[in-house]
């Protein structure tokens, strides 16, 4: 009889085990789509680890990496770049993201300005750019993969933002304000900027460079539909619970100024918009003291 409540007693054990593992770990990182809208939860898991640190009088530099969601087989590690300024207490924090094909280290100039004037700045290598490399497919690829019921590279671009903000929110350095974290992207990366702040909302904002949405309609009936709006950045923006500012070269030819208004206009308040006359794509240094204003609206710095 004690050999049988002995048996019952280790299988209540083990049922609790696993049950506690199962709450404990459930809905991690999942992958939902509702409707036509990306969704994941706050509650994701953070894996990062410091592989070197450097400083000079202004900053502390710290090279990091960190695991993000793979592609189907393919295992994805984000590498970063992480500014902190030296001698400033509870200081806010930015995620920047280079616009397409461009570098944690081709952006690490504008990144220690901003750290200058006293955030922390992670600045990040995006999927199939840089050290991190990996697979970066094109939208009609994507769209396929996205068909077969699996998680497309556009999606996970997104994702990747969101572990960057876990990654400045719970990296072990007191000096960051863990409370006031925010986006800045140039193009590509302030795309993904603009729907992770969306869908994450205690991040305080995002501060667009030279980017814009696509204008799609929602038509239930076109093939694809629900895909292409679930990475158009006007589906998103007015969901943003924060401070919202776009930065646009009047000279911009690879997103037109009229785009960038149409998605601005979509944008709740706060926001501000601001026009730099003769500035080509990307951020340009006529840009420098509204960038600036906004990282102090965003920030409250």
């Amino acid at each position: 009889m004690k050999k049988k409540y002995l048996v019952i007693v280790v299988i209540l054990v083990i049922l609790l085990i696993i049950f506690i593992f199962f709450i404990k770990n459930r809905n991690k990182d999942p992958y939902q789509f509702k409707g036509n809208t990306l969704y994941y939860s706050e509650n994701r898991q953070t894996d990062y680890e410091i592989l070197s640190k450097s400083s000079n009088d202004s900053f502390e530099l710290y090279k990091i990496r960190f695991k993000s969601k793979q592609f189907l087989e393919e295992k994805t590690e984000i590498y970063g770049l992480l500014f902190i300024p030296k001698e400033k207490e509870a200081t806010p924090g930015i995620v920047f993201l280079p616009a397409g094909g461009g570098t944690k280290e081709s952006r690490a100039e504008i990144a220690i300005k901003i750290s200058k004037l006293g955030y922390a700045v992670l600045v990040i290598d995006q999927r199939g750019i840089g050290e991190t490399g990996g697979t970066y497919l094109g939208i009609e690829q994507d769209y396929q993969i996205f068909s077969q019921g699996k998680e497309p590279i556009q999606h996970l671009s997104v994702y990747d933002v969101l572990k960057a903000y876990d990654v400045l929110r719970e990296f072990k350095d007191e000096r960051i304000n863990k409370e006031k974290i925010g986006i800045a992207g140039e193009s590509m990366g302030a795309r993904y900027g603009i729907i992770a702040a969306a869908i994450d909302q205690r991040i305080k904002g995002v501060i667009v460079i030279s980017s814009a949405g696509f204008h799609i309609n929602i038509n239930p009936l076109q093939k694809g539909n629900d895909y292409f709006v679930s990475i158009d950045p006007d589906h998103y923006i007015e969901e943003i619970d924060g401070f919202v500012m776009m930065l646009h070269g009047t000279n911009d030819s690879v997103v037109s100024l009229n785009d960038a208004q149409i998605t601005f206009s979509k944008a709740k308040e706060p926001k501000r918009f601001f026009i730099a006359q003769g500035c080509q794509h990307g951020y340009c240094e006529k840009m420098f003291e509204e960038l600036k204003k906004g990282l102090e609206m965003m920030l409250g710095e």
